[in-house]
């Protein structure tokens, strides 16, 4: 009878053990696992916590930190947001005698002051020690530079009593030919890096019906591209006042709807008793090539004055490679 009732508790301790001791267990394997891979990739705490030596690194991030923003008008960066520009840039200038020239009417060997006005997006972080370089093109599209020189400037905050800044060179224009200026700078923590290349490439031709120049379009990609030409007659808008400044959200969104529908391209067109051809209005270029686009634009009948019409060469991938900006004019 003992060893019956002996065999009866072992049996029903096999039992037991196979059908719910080995889920506590799993579970406890599991638990540990689960414990193990929390630790593995646990948030490391705050770097005052983790550094008290001073050792390693840490990014900085806090309202106390500043960052600078130099920015000039650039045209490449506004087409990016979808923008109309012009060629003629409204932060560089050329002096002679201290007398401002339009750079669509510059003599050949001439000894010109580029101005280039540099503003900052920043109300709290300046600039000691901002290098500008200067530099120009043949007159066109993406074609090769030639290095003029640098300059070094403070810029000051907005609303500061250094602010803008105003780089300055002397340039002597080559023996021939029409060119554009170029003006760029880095700063080593700029807020917005893509706002910091402008250029100057304006022309200026009589309507002798039609008013016909050519400017240069070269490909410095590295791949094959294809060319559209394009045309507009944005100009600039007369500064508004400033108003109130925008102290929500919803101000600053429909602030940009403002924006954006004042330099619309699309509200620029060129006007129907006007024509604007292009020769070739389309091109395919190899990396480093380079072709002439002649542009005939014939006015109508009767025009005096003069109307300023910007001149697009836009990619196969949409991006706008360049520009030029043309008065055609008539006494």
């Amino acid at each position: 009878m003992k060893l019956l009732r002996f065999l009866l508790e072992l049996f029903l301790k096999l039992l037991k053990g196979i059908a719910y001791d080995w889920v506590v267990a799993l579970i406890d394997i599991v638990r540990l696992i689960l414990e193990f891979l929390r630790k593995l990739f646990r948030p490391k705490p705050p770097h005052s916590e983790t550094n008290t030596t001073n050792t390693g690194c840490a990014s900085v991030d806090h309202p106390s930190f500043h960052r600078p923003d130099p920015v000039i008008y650039s045209q490449k960066y506004l087409l990016s947001l979808g923008l109309a520009v012009t060629w003629d840039n409204p932060d560089i200038a050329l002096f002679k005698n201290g007398v401002q020239v339009s750079e669509g009417e510059l003599l050949p060997n001439t000894e010109y002051e580029i101005r280039a006005t540099i503003r900052n997006n920043s109300y709290d972080a300046p600039i000691v020690g901002l290098n500008v370089d200067f530099s120009f093109l043949t007159f066109g599209v993406t074609t090769v530079a030639t290095a003029i020189g640098s300059r070094v400037v403070n810029l000051g905050v907005k609303g500061g009593t250094q602010h803008p800044a105003v780089a300055r060179i002397l340039w002597t224009t080559p023996p021939t030919g029409h060119y554009c200026i170029v003006v760029a700078f880095q700063w080593v923590d700029d807020a917005n890096p893509n706002n910091n290349v402008g250029q100057n490439n304006v022309n200026v031709v009589a309507a002798t019906s039609p008013a016909t120049f050519t400017f240069q379009l070269r490909n410095q990609d590295e791949k094959q591209r294809s060319y559209r030409m394009e045309a507009d007659t944005y100009t600039l808008p007369e500064l508004a006042d400033c108003g109130a400044r925008p102290t929500r959200r919803q101000d600053n969104v429909q602030k940009w709807k403002e924006v954006q529908a004042l330099h619309n391209r699309a509200n620029h067109p060129v006007p129907p008793d006007w024509t604007v051809a292009f020769t070739p209005p389309a091109v395919t270029l190899h990396p480093g090539d380079e072709v002439d686009v002649t542009v005939a634009i014939t006015p109508p009948a009767g025009f005096t004055g003069q109307k300023a019409f910007n001149l697009h060469a836009v990619m196969d991938n949409g991006v706008y490679a360049g520009g030029v900006t043309v008065y055609v004019t008539k006494a």
